[in-house]
């Protein structure tokens, strides 16, 4: 991290050394021309000025574009980091909101780490170097009081705690007034919009608060500091003349100018230091482990906020078997699923796959456009022959598999929508099948058929298959029914 820093680290401490050489070299001139010596004696003065001037342009760009070519290669790497680690995650247990949330949590993350060049590494640095520089050679005519110098460096960078204010119930009230805006808008909003805004009163008027503390803050050590090199000027004055005062007094104002950055800084450094990243935090994923069943779990335990849906649960599926998992609604037929396909990490156990899996669920997300766009989507490589195939294995023969469906298949009824899910699924080359509630919205007739033919089809190709429900009498022909519950111990 040093080497990548260096380099914006030399060029703003040049820059602001050259803003010093600046101010000393006008000083000189001016306090020098006061005295109306010849034009000559000057000269060199006047090619200091101008040759300071250039550098300390030429110098603050260099700095600018060194440091954000830094900075936005730090941001590209902190967004690909961030990604990355979030599709390990996704989707969240908790739910969408909080997705949402941790988004906004790693945003903040990016943007803090993204700073941390040009507001914590840059002003510090070049504050000490200054501060050496500076105390090396005020020592020969203040001795002892050329200490005050670092003091005043030193004495910037105590870490005053302030507190940030909680926003969390904040932003609870808008996820909540997000997620319920559809009962708003029929039962009315006036109680949920009173309850929003006095979060944010109180949300603002702790931020005011905050903000007044740190202006007072940095004032006080604006005028500390002051006091301090307006000490050293006394005593300056007392030994060196006049032209040399003036020089001191510009240095010691652009110094001031450089101190003034330092209280922002080390908050930044503490809120840095003090927040645990996501780069820093384990995230566990599912742990997979080859087996030669299609599917074993050993152990299983996982809830959500801390409540159990499984514990100690351990289920065997033979390669090519057929089985219905069947259970009551909300015993964690579909939290297996999501186990399964390595959407949820889980909390104790271990999940070992036999092959690949393709998996259809009655919420998955229908891609707008059209149903060939949708096969495509899952798998490029597809043939009309294959979707036509599948299609007609769920009894969607006869679609125009080009016509567009709509956002999330609106122009598809419900049992079609389903059964398209079901048909996607069917259509990818994998050696395991799991279909969530897979007759939803079909009649006897047609969930009855639908069954025969995905049992046919696994029979053709040797496929597990895994089908969740909550109710058993279309799934008799299967080979195995299973119970799920939740708590649930060992299975065979």
């Amino acid at each position: 991290m040093i080497k990548k820093f260096l380099p914006a680290i030399v060029a703003n401490i040049s820059a602001a050394l050259s803003e010093i050489l600046l101010m000393a070299s006008s000083a000189w001139l001016i306090a020098s021309a006061a005295l109306h010596p010849p034009l000559s004696s000057l000269s060199v003065g006047i090619t200091l000025v101008r040759t300071a001037g250039i550098a300390r342009a030429a110098l603050r760009y260099a700095d600018r574009f060194i440091s954000h070519k830094i900075i936005f290669k730090l941001l590209d790497d902190l967004r690909g980091e961030i990604f990355l680690r979030a599709a390990k995650i996704f989707p969240l247990k908790s739910g969408r909101s909080h997705e949402g949330e941790l988004l906004h949590a790693l945003t903040i993350e990016a943007d803090t780490l993204k700073d941390f060049l040009p507001r914590v590494v840059l002003p510090i640095s070049t504050a000490a170097l200054v501060t050496i520089l500076l105390t090396y050679f005020l020592f020969a005519p203040l001795k002892i009081f050329a200490l005050i110098l670092p003091a005043i460096f030193f004495m910037n960078l105590i870490p005053i705690d302030f507190k940030q204010p909680d926003d969390s119930f904040y932003r609870e009230k808008i996820l909540d007034f997000s997620d319920g805006r559809d009962e708003l808008k029929i039962f009315g909003t006036l109680p949920a919009v009173e309850a929003l805004d006095r979060a944010a009163k109180n949300f603002g008027a702790e931020s005011l608060k905050l903000t007044a503390r740190q202006i007072n803050f940095d004032t006080a050590f604006k005028v500390f500091g002051a006091g301090g090199f307006f000490f050293m000027l006394l005593k300056l004055a007392a030994v060196v003349d006049t032209i040399a005062l003036t020089v001191w007094s510009l240095i010691f104002l652009a110094t001031l100018e450089i101190f003034d950055r330092l209280p922002a800084a080390v908050r930044a450094w503490k809120k840095i230091r003090g927040e645990k990243f996501l780069a820093d935090k384990k995230i566990s994923a599912a742990q997979n482990f080859p087996t030669e069943h299609a599917v074993e779990i050993k152990n299983l335990s996982f809830g959500y906020a801390g409540e159990k849906i499984f514990d100690d649960f351990s289920l065997t599926i033979a390669r090519g078997e057929k089985i219905a998992l069947v259970g009551e609604s909300g015993c964690g037929k579909t939290t297996l699923l999501y186990l399964l396909m390595k959407l949820f990490p889980p909390d104790e156990g271990t999940i070992s796959l036999g092959g690949t899996i393709a998996a259809a669920t009655f919420g998955n997300y229908i891609f707008s456009a059209s149903i060939r766009s949708n096969f495509k989507m899952l798998r490029e490589n597809i043939s009309d022959e294959e979707i036509f195939s599948a299609l007609e294995l769920c009894g969607l023969e006869g679609f125009d598999i080009d016509a567009p469906i709509g956002e999330d298949g609106a122009n598809l009824s419900g049992g079609e929508r389903n059964r398209l899910q079901v048909a996607l699924a069917l259509a990818q080359d994998a050696e395991i099948l799991i279909l969530d509630e897979p007759t939803a919205g079909l009649d006897k007739s047609r969930a009855e058929k639908l069954i025969a033919n995905l049992i046919a089809d696994a029979d053709k190709k040797n496929r597990t298959l895994i089908v969740i429900t909550h109710d058993s009498n279309y799934f008799s022909e299967l080979g195995r029914v299973e119970l799920v519950q939740r708590i649930r111990g060992r299975h065979g």
